[in-house]
């Protein structure tokens, strides 16, 4: 049966000459993927798939099906700043690879939907927030289930990343968040977005948070290790 489907753009491959192979992430259907024929010779076309993108398209869609025709492909809502703002375009390059590489579910949450379009609404009507990607990773993290479970000396305990708690450890090792950002995460979790430019964290700091996060979220949902890595190319906008 024919239904308009849309969801958050996540990443497309090239399929023949003038095709696509989609995925997008949907509030029905989760994680779904879709061949768009054509769309490589429609001007404009290949313009809509960018990062932080809502995509709307026609299909006969069918569950049992991994793979479904897409057509009639289009912008469901404009952006205001992500694609005026190279800040906020290379944040939400790297953010869509966490989502890609970490949404794998092909049922609905509501929730983590609801969740990650508000953030990214947010985002793109707010002047920058220079640490909204760390946000936005510890969102992910407490929406997928896997939030590190506090232990009993919160003021000093440290993410041990394998086993996704809270401990103390006075000498730590690379499976440990560091001391500081450890302190930064505790921080943040407890933050509305509102609040991010208010906290002041050193570059250091910021950096290895980000680090730690990434390799906390690829840990915890057992995707390769060092399969996410657009986060790189952050260090070109950013040198706080």
């Amino acid at each position: 049966m024919q239904q308009t489907i849309s969801g958050l753009y996540l990443n497309h491959t090239n399929y023949g000459d003038t095709s696509i192979i989609l995925k997008i992430y949907t509030l029905e259907y989760g994680t779904c993927s879709f061949i768009v024929k054509g769309i490589k010779k429609k001007k404009g076309g290949q313009a809509l798939l960018q990062p932080f993108h809502y995509l709307e398209l026609t299909t006969n869609f069918r569950t049992d099906k991994d793979l479904n025709f897409g057509r009639q492909i289009r912008l469901l809502k404009p952006s205001y700043s992500l694609t005026s703002d190279i800040r906020k375009s290379t944040v939400a390059i790297f953010l869509t690879e966490v989502l890609n590489k970490t949404l794998k579910e092909t049922a609905p949450n509501e929730e983590l939907y609801a969740v990650v379009e508000e953030l990214i609404e947010q985002y793109d009507k707010k002047d920058f927030i220079g640490l909204f990607h760390h946000y936005f990773i510890i969102q992910l993290i407490i929406q997928l289930g896997i939030t590190p479970n506090f232990g009993r000396n919160q003021s000093i305990d440290l993410i041990k990343i394998s086993e996704g708690i809270f401990e103390y450890n006075p000498q730590p090792n690379s499976d440990y968040f560091s001391t500081e950002s450890s302190q930064a995460f505790k921080q943040i979790i407890g933050m509305n977005i509102d609040e991010l430019n208010t906290l002041t964290l050193h570059s250091k700091t910021k950096q290895d948070l980000l680090n730690n996060l990434i390799k906390y979220i690829e840990t915890q949902t057992e995707i390769r290790k060092g399969s996410i890595q657009s986060y790189k190319i952050l260090s070109t906008i950013f040198h706080d």
